[in-house]
């Protein structure tokens, strides 16, 4: 069975010499993703700007995590007024809108074998859903780089790619909730 378990529990648990040996263990395919886990996510978590989740087997061994947060989407000029409408539920003439985003995403390479990107997924997305249920929201976003696979990844989960961040770097992608 896996469980996602947050970070900021673990911290108050009094596990924290523990955790940090853990997590300095874990390699991911996307260093950025890998070097958030062990760089910033500590600190993401003592000032708020999110949360982290790390996910475990039965055997306590950590298989991956994810992060969320709430974010303003600002909207380009090349998002029709209708998708605008759309994702506030309001107006068309909204120019951003709050959202929750998964910021972070990633499995480690040394237990891959243990989880699947989909099992991951969903743990992720049923947080999503209980973060949903105590502040509202219509939709969830995530910004990838444009690979084939990974955005054929995030498809197949129900996003759809919406625009481009603010210096073309990333896309970002959003699902209804």
């Amino acid at each position: 069975m896996l469980f996602a378990t947050p970070l900021g529990e673990i911290i108050k648990e009094g596990q924290l010499e523990s955790i940090i040996k853990t997590i300095d263990t874990f390699v991911c395919k996307d260093k950025d993703v890998e070097l958030f886990l062990k760089q910033k996510a500590f600190d993401f978590e003592r000032r708020d700007k999110g949360r982290t989740y790390l996910v475990f087997d039965d055997n306590e061994t950590l298989l991956g995590y994810f992060t969320l947060t709430l974010n303003a989407l600002p909207f380009s000029e090349t998002v029709s007024k209708s998708k605008a409408k759309n994702i506030d539920g309001f107006s068309k003439d909204v120019r951003a809108v709050g959202i929750i985003l998964i910021g972070q995403f990633g499995k480690d390479l040394l237990t891959a074998s243990e989880i699947n990107g989909d099992e991951l997924f969903n743990l992720c997305l049923d947080t999503v859903y209980s973060a949903k249920n105590i502040i509202g929201g219509r939709f969830v976003m995530l910004e990838c780089l444009e690979i084939d696979k990974v955005v054929s990844f995030y498809r197949k989960n129900g996003f759809e790619p919406l625009q481009y961040d603010k210096n073309d770097k990333y896309l970002q992608m959003v699902r209804r909730l």
